[in-house]
């Protein structure tokens, strides 16, 4: 969250953390975790966002193929922007890399460094929006 600034970002949903511990199916917890919208033009996209310590056998497991086409359904659904956002080492609050995906792009529910290269996000730096862009 500390990457969207809150002059230029408002939060419209924020979906509660399935890692809680409750006995009540929730249906808005398999949402993406966030609905943000950008305040200068009034456009709204979805953020879902995983965090690894470290690859597991040379990928980054992000999903299982059930969420993945959960998601893929959703956003064609919605016809919004969706972007999944990835951490990766470190730690969750400051991960030593950042990964901002199309969900067209995230293909598989396990994706290879040779494609998250392509999708790599500069730590340091606030996530920035160019019209149907998240970068």
């Amino acid at each position: 969250m500390d990457k969207f600034d809150e002059n230029k970002f408002t939060i419209v949903e924020w979906t509660t953390d399935t890692t809680r511990k409750h006995h009540r199916y929730v249906e808005a917890d398999t949402r993406p975790d966030l609905l943000i919208r950008y305040n200068l033009t009034g456009e709204e996209f979805y953020v879902e966002c995983k965090y690894r310590s470290y690859f597991y056998e040379n990928k980054f497991q992000w999903s299982t193929p059930k969420q993945m086409n959960r998601y893929l359904r959703f956003a064609y659904e919605q016809n919004k922007p969706f972007f999944v956002v990835l951490g990766l080492g470190g730690t969750p609050d400051r991960p030593e890399k950042i990964f901002c995906i199309p969900i067209q792009e995230a293909k598989y529910p396990e994706l290879y460094p040779s494609v998250l290269t392509k999708f790599s996000h500069e730590t340091g730096k606030d996530f920035l929006w160019n019209g149907h862009r998240l970068n």
